[in-house]
């Protein structure tokens, strides 16, 4: 007969190991038979679940089902051909980005924030190392996202400058940050909280391993809420497979959008595409317009790979 249950929200998982936090106490679970599939687990890192506890201390519990999830960060990873989901329930993504050290990477941070507005993630970009930056650069690069209706915070994590801003939008949930190498985000985050890497040690501690050894992700305790640590990558492909999904994850196409001559409209070849002139314009800042143009190619390229 099973015993009681209780609440709880995923704070890792390696394969089949799946660690829950139940209210403050970090268990070992594992999965019931009936929610297994091939690659050995259907749960991420912020997965809500329901958990018949360990009856005994060193036993594992049981995961007996996952909540419904309110969003869900994934990207395309081609030598697998399909979704890889990264982390569930996020309350915002932060995507981190400088201007020069690294120099910025446009396709990288409209790959991210095209993903998460596929799965339903609230979005704002962060342009670290604003003690490198001129007052016009910053300027013309808040203008690209704010035109998407992204809320851009420009930090320094050498000087602290604009961290207060940024850590205001911090609560209780589940954040994700995520950058591309060199952009300085672990310092930014311990800028926000300096207690970050003993956090990390302890839950490397607890569960056996090193904070570097996940496949998928995994969720800290931070500045109130959770921080979802995510594997690292250099690239980051859109995890949708329709190219009207991809229309919708760009919003400032909306407007112009609906001047197009034909519906629906990718945007791309079509005559009289409302989009492409206000690209041409500038209306649409065109380095969004040639992010939208090499992802859209992507996905047609993975239609006439499944087609043969």
């Amino acid at each position: 007969m099973q015993g009681p249950v209780e609440k709880g929200l995923v704070v890792r998982v390696t394969g089949g190991e799946v660690w829950v936090d139940l209210a403050g106490r970090l268990v070992p679970c594992a999965l019931r038979g009936r929610m297994r599939h091939g690659d050995g687990t259907r749960v991420v890192a912020g997965d809500r679940v329901t958990v018949t506890p360990p009856a005994r201390a060193g036993e594992a519990g049981a995961i007996e089902a996952v909540g419904e999830r309110a969003s869900l960060l994934s990207r395309y990873v081609e030598r697998v051909e399909g979704e890889r989901p990264i982390v569930a329930n996020v309350d915002e993504l932060f995507v981190v980005a400088t201007l020069t050290s690294p120099p910025l990477q446009h396709a990288f941070v409209d790959r991210l924030l095209a993903s998460a507005e596929q799965g339903g993630v609230r979005s704002a970009v962060v342009l670290n190392k604003l003690d490198l930056c001129r007052a016009e650069e910053v300027e013309a690069f808040t203008s690209v996202y704010t035109a998407g209706g992204y809320p851009v915070l420009a930090t320094s994590a050498h000087t602290g400058e604009g961290t207060e801003a940024l850590a205001r939008r911090l609560g209780g949930g589940v954040y994700a940050f995520v950058g591309a190498s060199g952009v300085g985000k672990t310092s930014l985050l311990m800028r926000l909280d300096p207690r970050l890497d003993l956090k990390t040690r302890e839950l490397g501690e607890r569960t056996g391993r090193g904070r570097h050894t996940t496949t998928f992700s995994q969720l800290y305790r931070f500045s109130g809420g959770w921080l979802a640590d995510t594997p690292g990558a250099q690239t980051f492909g859109f995890p949708g497979s329709d190219a009207l999904d991809l229309v919708r994850c760009f919003p400032e196409f909306a407007e112009p959008g609906a001047r197009c001559r034909f519906h629906p409209c990718t945007h791309s070849h079509e005559p009289g595409c409302g989009v492409k002139a206000a690209a041409e314009s500038g209306a649409v800042p065109a380095t969004r317009y040639q992010s939208y143009l090499q992802i859209l190619g992507e996905i047609e390229e993975r239609r006439r790979r499944r087609a043969r």
